[in-house]
């Protein structure tokens, strides 16, 4: 548990800083990479058993760092998710 929050720590300290804008399915798969280096972190150290592997439990975990990544860039403005339409304005 103590790794994974260190791992999440040193993702959100790295993640603060990005130049380039954010994809939401980059973002997703730098959250399950972090995710693994946790885990492979606590095997090595043993200091607690590992939990079984969720599916569902995953599944989430990525939607909620697609969503996270996609406010993000939205709070960013980086670009609209919808191009504007002239003629409705």
């Amino acid at each position: 548990a103590i790794a994974r929050a260190k791992a999440r720590k040193q993702e959100q300290q790295a993640g603060s800083e990005p130049a380039e804008p954010i994809d939401p399915r980059k973002a997703a798969v730098e959250a399950a990479i972090a995710r693994a280096k946790a885990r492979k972190q606590e095997q090595q150290a043993g200091s607690e058993p590992v939990e079984p592997a969720d599916p569902r439990k995953a599944a989430v975990e990525a939607a909620i760092a697609r969503a996270k990544a996609r406010k993000q860039e939205q709070q960013a403005g980086s670009e609209p998710a919808e191009p504007a339409d002239p003629r409705k304005a």
